[in-house]
């Protein structure tokens, strides 16, 4: 005896399944770009605050090493980093305990 012909459950989902498969390939496609694009604008970011900083250190070593051969900016480095003085000078040194 023939069995009546039914529609099977994978039957009818199938389109449905294919339709959400598609939907969420590009929704991971286009996610994972936009994903990629906000990382990379915030690298940007960062490196423009790097940048920046970097350039106003630049420009306080240059104001350094054009007042680096002024007599009077030698002799201060020379006093205050090598404890350098004239030979007719004293230092008097104060111990606290």
């Amino acid at each position: 005896m023939p069995r009546p012909w039914r529609p099977g459950p994978a039957r009818g989902r199938l389109p449905l399944v294919l339709a959400l498969a598609v939907i969420l390939g590009l929704g991971w496609v286009f996610g994972s770009r936009l994903w990629a694009i906000h990382r990379a604008g915030a690298e940007l970011r960062a490196l423009r605050a790097r940048e920046g900083w970097l350039t106003a250190e630049i420009g306080a070593l240059r104001r350094r090493l054009a007042e680096a051969n002024l007599p009077a900016v030698v002799e201060r480095e020379a006093r205050v980093r090598l404890r350098w003085g004239f030979p007719d000078e004293e230092r008097i040194v104060i111990l606290r305990r």
